[in-house]
Formats: C-alpha cells, structure tokens, sequence
C-alpha cells in the first residue's frame, strides 16, 4: 500500500505544486461588493472554488458544485462517509511582503503565498492524495466498502456560512478530518467568541479619526489614529508621543497640513495564538491615553486600560483554563473611530470545559455602569471527539507510518471545520515545531513537509476506504 502511494505521489509531485501555485495566484478573499447567486462570497471565491473542482477533474474525478457553497469530490463504496473539509477562501493579504502574496512563489524549499498553508496547499494536497489511495487500492484490486468526500469551503474565514447551507441541505457527515491545523491530531477546538464593543465617538475632542485591523482573528498590524488641535499643542504631543516607550512596536508621528498623525505598526498573527504576534490597536490606545487623547469615550478607555496589548484577559478577569485545551487567549481585532460612535471587536478563543457565559458574564460585570454597548456577534461552542475512534485510531496509524514517532491528540485555539462535524478532527499539515505563518505576511509551506503530509492523508484514506 505504502509503495504504490509514494510511486503515484512520486511521479504526480510536479504537478501538485503547479496546481497549488495556481490556486494561490487567485486573490480569494470574501468580497461582497462582487458577491453574485453564482458566488455567494464574491467573484475570487467563486473562481478559486471552480479552480479545486477543475483540478479534481484532472486527476479523473467527478467534481460537484454544490451551489456555489461548497465543492464536493467523492471517490469509493456505500459505507460510511468519510469527509475531508478544506477551504478555498483566504483572509486579506496585509502588509510587510518580501514576494508577492498571490503568485505562489517557489523559493529556498518553500512555496510562499496567501493560502499556501490556510488552506490551499491541504486542499491541492487532499486531491492529489486522494487520487493516491484510489491508485493503491486498484493496484491491489481492493473494492473500497468506505467513500472519502473531499468538500471544499469557500466562507471558513469569515463565519462558516458554506457549510450552514450545506448540511442544512445534504445533511453531516458521519465522520472525518480537516488539514486546516497541525499534526499529530487535534481532537479539541477552543470555543470562538466574538464581542462588539461600541461607545460615544469622538465629538469635538483632539481625537478626530482612529482604525486598525482587518479581521478579528488575525492580530492587527497596523493601526492609526489623526490628531487634530492648534499647532503648538500638536507639536507638544508629538513631542510626548515619541518619548514614549515603544514596547517592541514601531510608533511613528508626522504633523502636517494642519493635523498630527499617529501610526503604530505591530507583529500580525493568527488570533488563536496572539501570543505570537504584537497588537497595533492596544498600543496606539495606550499611547493616545497615555496622552490624555482618549476623554469622553469610556468604551476606548475600557480598551486602553483593561484589554491593550494583553492577550489572556487577566485584567477583564476572564483568564480561564483547564487541563485539555490550556488557557483563554483574547485578542482586539479591528478597530474604527468617527464621530459617530467607536466600534471594536475583540475576538476571544475559551477553553474546552468553560462556557462562553462565563466569559460574557464577566464582561457584563466588568462594564456596570458605563454606556458601552456591548453585543456577541457569533459564538462558536468547543468542540472535542473521545480519542479512542475508530477514525482517529486511524489516522494514529497513518501518521506513525510516515513519521516513526507516536501521534499524540492535543487541542487548539484554531477554529477548523472539524468542529462542524461531531466525529471529525484537524489533522496536519503543520508538523510539530513548524512556524505558523498562517495569516501573517510570507506565509509559506515547505514543500517536502507538504509533500509528506500528502502521502500521510494518502494512507489514510486508503485504510479508511477499506475499512
């Protein structure tokens, strides 16, 4: 089995990368001003998606379109179903590019690319390895009694509406995995909280205008803010300003034309780990409180003082834990100020054996008192399958097979579409100790691990097509 999977990968491996390059070379990010019936979540989306299908088709597979929602592949017997969730819409490229985010560039053993590893290169991987087991099995005349469906996704970024419609209508799966986080095998998702905070606006202050950030699960890059006052006090600020400590951040100013204005550049990550990268909202609130630039507005107080540039939200007293998934991680995502009102979102990932009242609840408690408007916007509950499975026992078996070494559950902050699913798991692409460049510029995947994670899926679905 094995060596009929390595000679098919062995000989197709060219054309995997090529097809991966082209699938990143699609700017697939949602997009509703071009949204249509015929893409529900804008024309790149829509063009990505087609893209999968037509690759699938390349390797002699019959490629649903499940009304522009979702891509369906399936290969193999009446048995039980077994799906392998990947996604074909990215989150928005940023700043801070040393090659171009959509051309799929090959270079130092590494393909970089917005998507190259959320979750493109899975996607191209799970057809390709598909196209494997299915190679193996005839080479040694085996009937599959199971079927591998590979669906492929086009809204895991921004709120999972793809599979709502799906399953809604086709109905869920019993059983599989998502390549959409890192190997061994993640059995455990944190619960995904989103919280919209709004308070008075700026009405007359010094503060005229201040945003920051693109999506709540990435941790902003940037962040800005236009002071606006008489020139003598603007210069005194600016002088404030930059005696500041910068704490890792590159805080700059520039008064002209009649205003100062206020840039902070952070370190982007993904907000499930935000440990790993440095929030530009927090700080561009902490320099303008510090600055006495915030009065009035009690919501972006608030977020100076209790949330800034901290991730585990000791200071809200929401810094929950348990033994399984480890501890609340919190991150401020997007930021918008006017003269209307004040917005931010903050994006909270909470354990396994924690609700997400008792997060909201001490949010509640936290703003007695105070005229901040405070809203859930989504909440996605944990998500945990016993690891004595038949399919995970699989996988296990898959894994070691390719690795020598034991293939260990653990749980994650991550959001994958395993969680949709009751039986289903995140398995690879990351190998343990990989960087997680996904949603950060440079995003890349070193091609030999994605190769190898290919014949890991490979062996995988073929055991699970034999049953």
């Amino acid at each position: 089995m094995k060596k009929a999977i390595d000679n098919y990968l062995n000989e197709h491996e060219n054309e995997m990368m090529v097809a991966l390059s082209g699938a990143i070379a699609i700017p697939s990010v949602k997009d509703p001003t071009t949204a249509s019936s015929h893409a529900p979540f804008g024309k790149e989306v829509g063009r990505a998606l087609e893209f999968m299908l037509k690759t699938a088709e390349g390797r002699r597979f019959t490629a649903e379109n499940m009304e522009n929602y979702v891509g369906r592949v399936r290969w193999g017997g009446d048995g039980t179903q077994y799906a392998v969730l990947t996604h074909v819409d990215v989150v928005p490229e940023g700043t801070g590019w040393s090659v171009p985010p959509f051309a799929g560039t090959i270079k130092d053993g590494r393909l970089y690319g917005r998507g190259s590893t959320d979750d493109k290169g899975p996607a191209i991987a799970s057809i390709f390895a598909l196209a494997a087991a299915r190679a193996a099995l005839q080479a040694q005349h085996i009937e599959p009694r199971n079927a591998i469906m590979l669906l492929f996704g086009t809204d895991e970024e921004s709120g999972m509406v793809d599979f709502d419609y799906y399953f809604k209508k086709y109905g869920i799966p019993e059983a599989g995995f998502s390549p959409d986080g890192e190997f061994p095998i993640v059995n455990g998702e944190k619960g995904i909280l989103n919280l919209q905070l709004v308070g008075h606006g700026v009405h007359g202050g010094i503060l005229r205008h201040a945003e920051g950030g693109t999506r709540s699960n990435v941790v902003p890059q940037h962040a800005e803010a236009v002071l606006i006052t008489d020139h003598d006090k603007m210069q005194r600020l600016q002088g404030l300003i930059e005696r500041l400590p910068k704490d890792e951040f590159s805080v700059s100013t520039t008064l002209a034309n009649g205003e100062l204005k206020l840039d902070v550049e952070g370190v982007p990550a993904h907000a499930s780990t935000p440990e790993k990268g440095r929030n530009a909202i927090g700080k561009l609130l902490q320099v303008l409180d510090a600055v006495h630039c915030l009065e009035g507005d009690e919501s972006l107080q608030f977020l100076a003082r209790e949330v800034g540039t901290e991730w585990t939200g000791h200071r809200v007293g929401v810094d929950f834990a348990d033994e399984v998934s480890g501890v609340l991680t919190l991150n401020l995502g997007t930021l918008q100020i006017d003269h209307d009102n004040s917005t931010a979102v903050i994006n909270i990932r909470y354990p396994i054996k924690v609700t997400s009242k008792q997060v909201t609840d001490q949010f509640v408690e936290k703003l007695l008192g105070t005229k901040i408007e405070f809203t859930v916007m989504s909440d996605s509950t944990p998500h945990y399958v016993d690891p004595d499975t038949p399919l995970i026992q699989t996988l296990q078996k898959a894994y070691t097979e390719y690795t020598g070494t034991e293939a260990k559950c653990f749980a994650i902050g991550g959001g994958t579409y395993a969680r949709l699913i009751p039986g289903a798991v995140a398995f690879g692409p990351l190998f343990p100790g990989q960087p997680m460049t996904e949603h950060a510029p440079d995003e890349y995947i070193d091609v030999d691990s994605l190769l190898k994670a290919t014949r890991i899926y490979a062996y995988a679905m073929a055991e699970l097509l034999k049953g």
